[in-house]
C-alpha cells in the first residue's frame, strides 16, 4: 500500500479510497489467479470470464441467473467490494480480444463458443452503462439473437378478438374492467395458494417425466417468501434447484400453474437438469456452470419455459385439470372454468400487440402513461405498469417470453407430440444455436409470467 495514499484526519484511509482500492485489487487479484491458474490457456480464459461475470453480480445480483461452479471464482462469496461496470468492461474487452486472437490461431468448438459468450458479455456491460444506446430491435438482435417481427399492429384483427371477448363478457364498464371482474371471482384464498401451487407443480413434473428422463435424484425445493416479487428459480448444481415464491404473486389458479411449469417442469429446473445430465460423466465446462441474465441462452430458456407450458398442458387438458382439480382445491366454482379459459385464450392471442408497443415505449415514441393505457385496453395486460418497469430495467430481455416462445412454436409446428418434446430438448442442450434469428410470423404468444 502506497504511503502517499490519502488519509483522513484520524489517520485511517478514507472509505472512498478503500472501495476503489478493493475494486482494483479484485481485478488485479483475478488477473494474478488467471496467470497462476491452469496450464490450459483456454481454461484460464474461461475462468477469467467467470470471475469477471460474477464480479458484476456483487453490485448487480439480478444479472447472475445461476452459478453452480467453484466458490473460489465467485467474488460474491468473498464479500469483495463492487467493481465499477466500466472497469469490468475494459477487462472483458481485453479478454475478448485475446480469445479472438487465440481462436484464430488455434480454432476449436470451445474457443468459438467462449469467444461468442465473452463478446455477448461485453455488449451486456455496454448496455448496463448506456441502456438506450441500442434501439429495442437492435438490442434484441445483437444481444439476444432475436429478430423481431415488424412493429406493426393488426388493428382489424385485434378488434375482432376484442369483439369475441365482449361477447363472452357482456355488461357495463370497459372491457378491461369486465375482464378484471371475472378474474376477481377466481382469486385463490391466501391460505390455499401453497396447496394449489404444490399440486400444480406435482402435475407439471408427472407430465414432464412422461416425455423426458430425468435423474432420480433431481429435486426442486419450494421456498415461500416475500423477499421476491413473484418467483425466482436458482439452480444449485447436482440436479437440485430452489424456487422462491411469493404467494401474493399467485392470486389465480392459472398463474399458479404457469409459474409451476415455467420455473419447474419442464421449465428452468428441468432445463438445467437436462444440461447437467447431458454433460455426465465428464461434467460441464466451467463457463457452462454460469448463466448470465443478459444472454441469448437465458432468453431462449425463458421462451422455452413458456413454450413448455403448452406442451405439458394442451388447451383441453389444461381446462380439465384446472376445472376438475385446481378449482375445487382452491374452493372456487368449477362452473367458471370454461368461461375463464375462453377469455384467457383470446387474451393470449391479443398479446400480439404487446411487443410492438413495448418497442415503441422503449424507443421513446410512446409515453409511460400512454403505453400503460394501451396495454390495458388493447392487450388486456393486467399489470401494465409492472411490465413497463420491467422493460425499463431489463430492456429487450422481455421478448424472450413472447418472441422466443413463438420461434420455438414454429420449430415444433405440425410435429407429433413426442417430436415436439424432442425439439425442445434439443434446443435446450444447444442453447447457443442461432435458432431465433429468423423473424417469426405474428401470432399471440403470451407475456412474462
Amino acid at each position: 500500500m502506497s504511503p502517499s495514499a490519502p488519509r483522513s484526519p484520524s489517520g485511517r484511509l478514507t472509505a472512498r479510497w478503500l472501495a476503489a482500492a478493493a475494486a482494483a485489487l479484485l481485478v488485479a487479484g483475478a488477473l494474478l489467479l488467471w496467470q497462476r491458474g491452469p496450464a490450459d490457456p483456454l481454461q484460464r480464459q474461461a475462468e477469467r470470464f467467470v470471475e469477471l461475470a460474477l464480479a458484476l453480480g456483487v453490485e448487480h445480483p439480478d444479472e447472475i441467473d445461476a452459478w453452480f461452479g467453484p466458490a473460489s471464482l465467485d467474488a460474491r462469496a468473498s464479500g469483495t467490494s463492487a467493481v465499477p461496470v466500466a472497469q469490468l468492461l475494459a477487462a472483458a474487452e481485453e479478454l475478448h480480444a485475446e480469445i479472438t486472437a487465440d481462436s484464430a490461431a488455434a480454432p476449436s468448438a470451445r474457443s468459438a463458443r467462449l469467444e461468442r459468450r465473452v463478446g455477448t458479455f461485453v455488449l451486456a456491460l455496454k448496455t448496463l452503462l448506456d441502456p438506450k444506446a441500442l434501439s429495442f430491435a437492435d438490442e434484441a438482435l445483437q444481444l439476444y439473437d432475436i429478430a423481431l417481427p415488424p412493429a406493426e399492429t393488426d388493428a382489424a384483427g385485434q378488434k375482432a378478438l376484442m369483439d369475441e371477448i365482449e361477447a363472452l363478457l357482456p355488461g357495463q364498464g370497459t372491457l378491461a374492467f369486465r375482464v378484471a371482474a371475472l378474474q376477481n371471482k377466481l382469486v385463490v384464498p391466501a391460505d390455499k395458494r401453497s396447496a394449489v401451487f404444490e399440486r400444480a407443480l406435482a402435475e407439471c413434473r408427472t407430465r414432464t417425466l412422461a416425455h423426458w428422463t430425468l435423474p432420480p435424484e433431481e429435486q426442486l425445493t419450494v421456498e415461500w417468501t416475500r423477499a421476491v416479487e413473484a418467483a425466482w428459480h436458482r439452480y444449485e448444481g447436482n440436479y437440485r434447484s430452489t424456487v422462491r415464491v411469493n404467494s401474493l404473486a399467485l392470486p389465480f389458479v392459472g398463474s399458479a400453474l404457469d409459474v409451476a411449469c415455467h420455473e419447474g417442469y419442464p421449465g428452468h429446473h428441468a432445463q438445467f437438469v437436462l444440461l447437467e445430465q447431458a454433460a455426465a460423466p465428464t461434467g460441464l465446462l466451467v463457463e457452462d456452470k454460469l448463466a448470465l441474465l443478459r444472454s441469448p441462452e437465458s432468453v431462449l430458456r425463458e421462451g422455452a419455459a413458456n413454450f413448455g407450458i403448452d406442451l405439458v398442458f394442451p388447451p383441453a387438458e389444461r381446462l380439465a385439470f384446472e376445472r376438475d382439480v385446481l378449482f375445487p382445491l382452491a374452493g372456487l366454482s368449477p362452473q367458471l372454468a370454461d368461461q375463464h379459459a375462453a377469455v384467457q385464450a383470446l387474451i393470449t392471442r391479443l398479446s400480439v400487440g404487446v411487443v410492438p408497443l413495448l418497442q415503441q415505449y422503449r424507443d421513446g415514441s410512446v409515453s409511460f402513461n400512454s403505453a400503460t393505457f394501451r396495454l390495458e385496453r388493447e392487450a388486456m395486460v393486467s399489470s401494465p405498469s409492472a411490465l413497463l418497469q420491467y422493460v425499463d430495467e431489463f430492456g429487450a430481455y422481455s421478448v424472450g417470453y413472447t418472441v422466443a416462445k413463438q420461434r420455438l412454436q414454429e420449430l415444433a409446428a405440425s410435429r407429433p407430440t413426442e417430436e415436439a418434446w424432442s425439439v425442445l430438448q434439443g434446443v435446450l442442450l444447444d442453447p447457443q444455436a442461432r435458432l431465433l434469428q429468423t423473424a417469426p410470423t405474428v401470432e399471440g404468444a403470451g407475456t412474462p409470467p
